[in-house]
């Protein structure tokens, strides 16, 4: 394929993931499409990963690999926006790893259909076998999405399929003095200003990520960090909803919000129930419950909830995992 559309900035943060990390950067230089500039950037990671990728980067000039101090993955990702120089973006975490046209094939839509971004669809990638994911399953190669249609699959489905940043193609000026948020959850948080700028977002039918999945990630062993994330995301898109309009959207997402807080409050530990979950669902149950546009169904599950918490949490959440796999 020809290299003259332009150049793509692939932004891989690494942190102690040596056992995936080759296997990652290969699928990236062995892409169809050779027009990229990969940056690594080395959060702090306490394993050989930074030696391997300054090996890299002696083997492929395309390779700049920055060393810093760990922050956590979202100012790792800011950090490689800061050094890039491509027009367009993708995020590639350092545990996956990509088909060898998964470049070529995003950027291809991306310019075909003059859309802002483009996704595709991924395998999560369990130890014996890879699952195509389910939630994209029957959705036409090409589909487009307006913003408002694309927010409301996140709002309505809370699949991570339409709010992970990393099976995605971006225009770099999508994020011209945007940054992802030092928090759990950064992907969806930031998916609201993300979607207003594409304009135009476009799918891409073929499973060109693999996802690797592991009880070892970050976001399965800190439950209540990822509520608390899911807290400051929410609430980011409801001030932004409201602030321009969108009261539909708004709607869907306060039931949303709810709905998680009802959750957690099950999930999480006494103590956090008791100082935190208990007075932030008193005070946005209320408002919710004013809302005229909610159903009577969905208001008598938030009667049930607020009268007997234990009776209904023991029924609701009876077969609830541990695990906080999103798909």
């Amino acid at each position: 394929m020809s290299s003259d559309l332009g150049k793509v900035s692939v932004i891989v943060p690494v942190y102690n993931v040596e056992k995936y990390f080759d296997e990652c950067i290969n699928s990236i230089l062995h892409q169809t499409y050779r027009n990229l500039e990969i940056i690594i950037v080395d959060d702090g990671t306490k394993d050989n990963c930074g030696k391997k990728a300054d090996e890299f980067a002696k083997q492929d000039e395309r390779i700049t690999v920055i060393h810093k101090e760990n922050g956590g993955l979202a100012r790792a990702r800011n950090t490689g926006m800061k050094h890039a120089t491509g027009e367009y973006y993708c995020f590639i975490d350092s545990d996956d790893y990509i088909e060898p046209e998964y470049v070529e094939k995003l950027l291809n839509a991306l310019i075909k259909h003059d859309a802002g971004m483009v996704f595709c669809n991924y395998y999560s990638c369990y130890p014996n076998k890879n699952i195509p994911s389910h939630s994209l399953s029957g959705i036409e190669d090409g589909k487009q999405y307006s913003p408002e249609d694309f927010l409301r699959k996140i709002y309505t489905t809370y699949s991570g399929s339409f709010s992970f940043a990393w099976n995605k193609m971006y225009k770099k000026e999508i994020f011209q003095d945007l940054e992802f948020k030092p928090i759990l959850c950064e992907d969806v948080q930031i998916m609201l200003p993300v979607a207003d700028r594409a304009g135009k977002i476009v799918f891409v039918s073929d499973a060109l990520y693999y996802y690797r999945r592991r009880k070892s990630s970050l976001a399965n062993n800190n439950r209540e960090a990822l509520l608390f994330g899911d807290i400051s995301w929410i609430n980011d898109h409801l001030e932004g909803l409201k602030a321009t309009g969108r009261d539909d959207l708004y709607n869907i997402l306060q039931k949303l919000y709810i709905k998680r807080l009802i959750e957690k409050y099950h999930l999480c530990s006494r103590k956090t129930r008791k100082e935190k979950l208990k007075p932030l669902l008193r005070k946005e149950m209320k408002e919710f419950m004013n809302n005229s546009e909610i159903s009577g169904k969905t208001r008598f599950k938030c009667y049930i909830q607020s009268l007997m918490p234990y009776i209904y949490g023991k029924i609701k959440f009876r077969n609830v995992t541990t695990e906080t796999y999103w798909d």
